[in-house]
């Protein structure tokens, strides 16, 4: 199966670096000081993939509390010192981005900071000129908002676009936005991915290259 498309949307946390493991496990721990335990598929379905400040009042409302008042901060400061010490692209992600030739931009929940952070550790900040934070609309994913805004950017309209992503919010998102939606399966089973819209699903970037038509 390929596609045909004009311009590459990509996510970042868990499609271009694998933070979402990292935050995953500092969210679980701190979470579980709280009282709250989460197991992995819980925590992948319903807080994976949405902001930092939705993922806070879910926890409080399934913990049936305020979280402390520093909590978030905290939370904040851990993974700051996470990604400068551990953060890489994913396997495959420096190949694949060598071969598009077509206009690629990313579009992502996290924090405009984190984001312009996260980047520059890579050494990618310069590959995605084009780059939209959850600070830069009016509602994050699961809403369309950022990949509308990353397509036009781009020029070029929706449904000519392929979104990269691997969260069910990110997939639904990609979908409500119009564009066809490829999600690496790599954590999150590929059935649930699908069932949240993806038009199909891929366990590796080489994978997602011969999708892509680049190979």
């Amino acid at each position: 199966m390929r596609f045909q498309y004009q311009a590459i949307l990509f996510d970042c946390d868990g499609v271009i670096v694998d933070t979402e493991t990292l935050s995953s496990e500092i969210l679980m721990r701190m979470l579980a000081e709280q009282g709250l335990y989460l197991d992995e598929s819980t925590l992948h379905r319903h807080f994976t993939g949405f902001t930092n400040k939705e993922n806070l009042a879910r926890a409080e409302s399934m913990l049936g509390r305020p979280l402390p008042d520093d909590f978030s901060a905290q939370f904040h400061a851990t993974f700051q010192q996470a990604i400068k010490s551990s953060l890489e692209p994913i396997a495959g992600v420096p190949e694949l981005l060598a071969a598009i030739s077509c206009p690629i931009a990313m579009a992502t929940n996290a924090q405009r900071e984190e984001l312009e952070l996260k980047l520059e550790l890579i050494n990618l900040t310069e590959t995605f000129a084009t780059r939209f934070a959850v600070n830069d609309v009016a509602q994050g994913k699961p809403a369309p908002d950022l990949y509308l805004k990353a397509a036009d950017a781009l020029k070029v309209a929706p449904e000519h676009c392929i979104v990269i992503e691997d969260s069910l919010a990110g997939i639904k998102a990609g979908v409500a936005a119009g564009a066809t939606v490829l999600a690496f399966s790599a954590v999150l089973p590929a059935q649930a991915q699908l069932e949240a819209g993806a038009t199909a699903t891929f366990k590796s970037m080489s994978e997602l290259m011969l999708l892509l038509g680049l190979k």
